[in-house]
């Protein structure tokens, strides 16, 4: 028989239907299930804070939407049980779902015009234009210099098709199945969506604000015998923070009549996997990545390149680096050629130094370069990442944006380390494009990699790095490339995502084999034979979350959300008004709706009357026998010593909870007369206080047991009959009072031991669930018994728990333990 069956059957013969109407006891049952459904939901969000890579903003809103609901629910099942608190209970609920709501989604996507403006207008700003195009503006207006002609399509445009084709549900519906860390899914995904864009319509507005932009253009143009455009993105939160490099497309020398399909092409890259995989990683909601595009003059280069004004490595910060490829600069930023590169004092713009290959610009024209780009650093007040292009003299700048520089990682010192000393140097070589130090297994990726999926940790070993390469990162610790440069777009995200990189190292294939395992020291250019061990470890990585702006948010709304602020029932402080978090509001309503519900029992039917345990044990638990029971009901008293409970489930639990090895009341790390008020979310434990002490509802083979230690609950839901096919035991514990590590240990230490026994165990974050099914009766009580002196011993344990060395030696104390459960100390 189910939980919920038994449950039933046996409460409505507890409460008489002349006490408690029918319609109030459903509301009761639908409280304790969204109450259920709203812990799992919250241990669901803590989790999106604790995961090592960002979640998919789209997931991220809908799991909140699901627990909006749920509270929702608990407030409204309250209100039908006839809590005067109800009413005023929804209001709070209200407030912290719009604080929340804000949070998710802050910013709004007018699909309003302007659709299309001008290279240089006044009026163009980040959220209209992107980044790209407002620093080319800035530009312009600003400095003795050039940048092409032509004009934006404004992200208000994007915002507009997706309105006229009604696409947001549709694009919401297919990133919510998105699996970022399937290839496979990453790639239907993806193609899925790119389908939509391009066959979307354009508005009517947006086209004619199109049309009329390029007309303007090409009438500009003709003066220099030129109607061929690039076409380029810039989308909100591009070549900012995050710079997106070559994640977007580009299409070159597009004729006007092309035009339109080509700003298609540029919407729809925003959903190319490396795309996807970028935004997803960056933890940028899609409706934050809106889409403005650049259409401006195809410049025919004579020279072309990227300019430093630091050292992306982060060392020599009084130097530029020009690098520089004669004709088109693609095949430098795309990771295929190797540029020349000057090097010049930022202070006096004197050249220090070139390589050895052959000058594609003057030295006129390298000098007036990096004085320009001095400027722009000192405008722009940071590092700067420029590309630019030179068609017959004066350089043009294409784009201007803060530039990554490697943070120095944990084990990436220059200098040989102490663990290097003892692995065999197996090359040295090559160029530093992003710092760090990484072992893994060599993966040589064959040019046509397909889907091909390396193993986790695996140092890449490439022939170039074209962007597209991000899809791989997450499974890498390293990457050498035999060519590309410092100044190719996926050296940028590597620097951007800590991924240590070499490039240029001519002759790695001869000196690696395969398979083998090897340390990379991009700092030092080495590649040693055997696995370093002061390396991260891929799976361990975490990204700073102080720094990163997804789990910065994550933590903002999590601050709503789990927060325990009303503890005691007692207390003036326990009312709406005192609600500062989601969890509150459901700790509220929960405590409301059991004493509701439970003090009928103070004048219920002789079946039904509560006893207290008498228990030398410090704390209160009321118990409701719903079988005929001679022996509790015979004496009229108000109390229930432990030996006359008719329940053979909770005597074989409480022979556990009550074991000798069990210390209680002297705890050193608590004492429970100090703390009457310890209480969270929808448990009990509060000394001489009916309504809000632990419970249990038992029969002779039943047992369903609601109980609070300190900070934490726990719930054991338990049938040990004769009939083992029907017998189970579940179990529920979440909270906690010590730090979030302490909380994660004790449930290594709670898993492992349930695991031991047999019970089937999901955990996330701080809450458990297990359970345990078809056990004949000994079995079962002896089951019961264990899980008993698991509950006490673990009481506290997560102010105790610091590491995976502390949960074995508990581990091991408890498991020395040989004691059984007695069934000659139950009286049947």
């Amino acid at each position: 028989m189910h939980t919920s069956n038994l449950f039933k059957r046996w409460t409505y013969k507890f409460f008489a239907p002349d006490i408690l109407q029918r319609g109030t006891y459903e509301a009761f049952k639908r409280l304790l299930e969204s109450d259920r459904r709203c812990h799992e939901l919250i241990a669901d969000f803590q989790d999106l804070f604790f995961k090592k890579d960002p979640t998919e903003w789209t997931r991220v809103c809908a799991l909140y939407d699901q627990l909006s609901d749920a509270v929702g629910t608990v407030v409204n099942e309250l209100t039908i049980i006839s809590d005067p608190n109800a009413s005023e209970l929804s209001t709070y609920y209200k407030k912290f779902d719009s604080y929340i709501r804000f949070l998710l989604q802050p910013e709004s996507h007018p699909a309003k015009p302007p659709y299309a403006v001008c290279m240089g207008e006044p009026r163009i700003n980040v959220q209209l234009a992107g980044n790209k195009a407002k620093n080319l503006t800035e530009i312009y207006q600003k400095f003795d210099c050039s940048v092409p002609s032509g004009f934006i399509v404004t992200t208000n445009s994007w915002n507009a098709l997706v309105e006229y084709n009604t696409l947001r549900p549709k694009i919401d519906a297919h990133l919510l199945a998105l699996d970022p860390e399937d290839n496979q899914s990453l790639h239907n995904t993806s193609k899925a969506l790119i389908s939509l864009i391009m066959d979307a319509k354009i508005p009517p507005e947006v086209d004619k604000a199109i049309l009329k932009s390029s007309h303007d253009l090409v009438t500009g143009l003709d003066q220099k015998n030129q109607t061929r455009f690039a076409v380029r993105s810039s989308a909100a939160n591009e070549d900012g923070r995050n710079s997106f490099a070559g994640q977007y497309k580009s299409i070159l020398d597009v004729i006007p009549e092309y035009v339109h399909r080509s700003y298609l092409q540029i919407l729809a890259s925003k959903y190319s996997p490396k795309a996807l995989l970028y935004r997803i990683s960056a933890g940028i909601s899609d409706t934050e990545a809106s889409m403005a595009v650049l259409i401006i003059e195809m410049i025919q280069a004579k020279a072309a390149g990227v300019i430093y004004t630091a050292d992306p490595k982060g060392e020599e910060h009084d130097t530029l680096f020009i690098h520089s490829v004669s004709g088109g600069g693609e095949k430098l930023v795309s990771g295929t050629a190797q540029p020349h590169l000057s090097r010049f004092n930022k202070k006096n713009s004197t050249l220090e130094g070139t390589s050895d290959l052959n000058r594609p610009v003057t030295p006129f024209e390298a000098q007036k370069l990096a004085r320009l780009a001095t400027d722009l650093e000192l405008f722009f007040g940071a590092p700067q990442d420029i590309e630019w292009v030179i068609s017959d003299s004066d350089p043009i700048i294409l784009q201007s944006r803060p530039l990554q520089i490697s943070s120095v990682l944990k084990g990436a010192d220059s200098d040989v380390n102490p663990n290097e000393q003892n692995l065999p140097l197996l090359y040295h070589g090559g160029i530093t494009a992003a710092r760090g130090k990484g072992s893994g297994s060599a993966y040589f990726l064959p040019v046509d990699h397909g889907s091909l999926h390396p193993p986790a940790g695996a140092i890449l070993i490439v022939e170039s790095i074209p962007p597209s390469l991000i899809l791989f990162l997450p499974r890498c610790s390293a990457v050498i490339s035999i060519r590309g440069s410092v100044a190719s777009h996926f050296s940028t995200i590597c620097r951007e995502l800590e991924v240590p990189l070499i490039v240029a190292a001519t002759d790695i294939k001869e000196n690696i084999t395969p398979g083998e395992e090897i340390t990379v020291n991009a700092d030092s250019q080495n590649v040693y034979l055997g696995k370093d061990d002061s390396c991260p470890v891929l799976s361990d990585a975490k990204p700073h979350r102080e720094k990163h702006p997804y789990f910065r948010r994550i933590q903002t709304i999590l601050d709503f959300i789990t927060p325990l602020n009303i503890l005691d029932p007692e207390s003036n402080s326990f009312s709406p008004e005192s609600c500062r978090s989601l969890h509150d509001i459901v700790r509220f309503a929960h405590e409301k709706g059991v004493q509701a519900m439970f003090a009928i029992g103070k004048s219920g039917s002789r079946r039904g009357y509560r006893k207290q345990l008498e228990t030398t044990l410090p704390f209160d638990l009321y118990l409701i026998n719903v079988e005929n029971d001679s022996r509790s009901n015979r004496s009229g008293k108000a109390t229930i010593p432990v030996d006359e409970v008719d329940s053979i489930p909770f005597q074989a639990l409480w022979q556990g909870i009550s074991h000798p090895s069990i210390t209680w009341g002297d705890h050193v790390y608590y004492n429970w007369k100090e703390y009457d008020s310890a209480a969270m979310t929808d448990g009990f434990a509060f000394k001489n206080e009916t309504e809000s002490a632990s419970y249990a509802v038992c029969g002779h083979d039943y047992l369903n047991l609601n109980i609070r230690f300190g900070y934490h609950f726990t719930v054991v839901d338990t049938l040990c009959s004769e009939n083992s096919g029907q017998n189970y035991c579940s179990i529920r514990f979440a909270g906690g009072g010590g730090s979030v590590e302490g909380r994660y240990f004790r449930l290594k230490y709670l898993e492992a031991i349930l695991c031991e026994i047999g019970f089937q165990v999901t955990s996330k974050t701080d809450l458990l669930d297990a359970r345990l099914e078809c056990l004949a009766i000994d079995q079962m009580t002896q089951h019961l018994f264990t899980l008993g002196r698991m509950l006490g011993t673990s009481k506290l344990m997560d102010m105790v728990l610091k590491d995976e060395e502390s949960v074995k030696s508990h581990l091991d104390l408890f498991f020395q333990c040989k004691d059984t459960f007695s069934s000659q100390e139950l009286i049947l």
